[in-house]
């Protein structure tokens, strides 16, 4: 699967040259090289780079506010800078792991019990939180769900705790007795 097969037609349809000044050449032709060599246009790994820099500073944010919460301090000295937010990001990344690219996606409890670190999912068309995954594990194992088109859970997963870990999900679908509903 290459990412392009998942960027949705509104994407395709407002595609436009735009000029980015200030690249370092050297980082620009190796850029353009690993595109190559995924079968990409250089359009289509900058909006895969692009979309994966926006959810891993809003994740870095979160964990910002999150800290600046407990310590009593605002998000706004936790990542004033650049730098700040970068180190920050850094830091915090050994924290949590993140499944990306995946086009679709089922996963139970036995998978979320297997892995040590809480789990961010992005990048897919579909996720799918098995039945047997209870409200306290989710809280527990999920950190996030960023760039999702559709997330499938079952009806005793609150939907609003499932929308809390949610970033540009486009659908939530309850999965009740095999039947789904909005």
């Amino acid at each position: 699967m290459y990412y392009s097969d998942t960027m949705s037609e509104d994407v395709k349809n407002k595609q436009r040259i735009t000029t980015i000044r200030g690249l370092d050449p050297e980082i620009y032709e190796k850029f353009v090289e690993t595109a190559k060599t995924l079968g990409l246009t250089v359009g289509e790994l900058m909006n895969v780079a692009m979309k994966n820099t926006i959810a891993l500073i809003e994740i870095s944010r979160e964990k910002g506010e999150e800290i600046g919460r407990k310590a009593g301090k605002t998000v706004s000295k936790l990542i004033s800078t650049p730098m700040t937010l970068l180190r920050g990001f850094v830091e915090e990344v050994k924290d949590f792991d993140i499944i990306s690219g995946v086009e679709e996606l089922e996963i139970s409890r036995n998978d979320l019990l297997s892995i040590e670190k809480p789990v961010i999912f992005m990048n897919m068309k579909k996720l799918v939180i098995g039945e047997d995954v209870d409200k306290a594990l989710f809280e527990q194992k999920v950190r996030g769900i960023k760039f999702v088109e559709v997330v499938k859970v079952h009806k005793k997963l609150p939907k609003l705790l499932v929308a809390k870990k949610c970033s540009f999900v486009k659908k939530i679908v309850v999965i009740e007795d095999d039947k789904e509903e909005m």
